[in-house]
């Protein structure tokens, strides 16, 4: 399975050429819901992880209080006062919001160079705390739409082969791995 390693300061990701096409996909998904622009995508319309994702529609670029649940969770409210709440995020959401965009980007940049060379590939040098926060962006909008709660594990590992979910799942537990791989790392520098 993969996972990140480090060399002195350096990290790198050992990563599959279908591991490199899955964080890519999931990476647009989520770059279009915060309000980046379409994208080619590289799945399946049929595929049931496809349509999952396909859930997640472009956000208008003016500040409002999202409908969206994921969108809700990556750019919560500050404030149970609707009025503060507004105020707060017309000052702080386009910050937020590019910010997770640049990291997005950066991940989706590394990512595109082992796609592009149609194999397998290592994403040397990369910036661990970007990954990080792309990483974390990317579980929190999985587990929304999946609407994981402490027993989703058992719940997954019941699941048939067969059953469209096991595979989102499966991804969702999978960026916990290399959640979990890169900030071992970072913990123990």
């Amino acid at each position: 399975m993969s996972e990140f390693s480090r060399d002195g300061e350096l990290y790198s990701l050992d990563l599959s050429l279908d591991e490199a096409h899955i964080l890519i996909n999931l990476v647009e998904q989520l770059l279009e819901l915060l309000g980046e622009g379409d994208f080619n995508h590289h799945y399946d319309e049929s595929d049931p992880f496809a349509q999952l994702m396909s859930q997640l529609k472009a956000a208008p670029e003016e500040i409002i209080v999202p409908d969206d649940p994921v969108l809700l969770r990556l750019l919560p409210n500050a404030y149970a006062d609707p009025e503060a709440a507004a105020d707060f995020r017309r000052y702080t959401e386009p910050t937020l919001r590019g910010k997770k965009k640049r990291n997005l980007a950066q991940v989706r940049a590394a990512l595109e160079v082992i796609v592009d060379e149609d194999r397998a590939g290592v994403v040397e040098d990369l910036d661990s705390e970007t990954w990080l926060m792309a990483i974390n962006d990317l579980r929190l909008a999985l587990s929304v739409r999946l609407e994981v709660t402490p027993d989703s594990y058992e719940y997954f590992e019941a699941l048939t082969d067969e059953d469209p979910q096991k595979p989102i799942f499966a991804v969702f537990f999978w960026l916990g791995w290399l959640q979990a791989s890169l900030l071992n790392l970072l913990s123990n520098g």
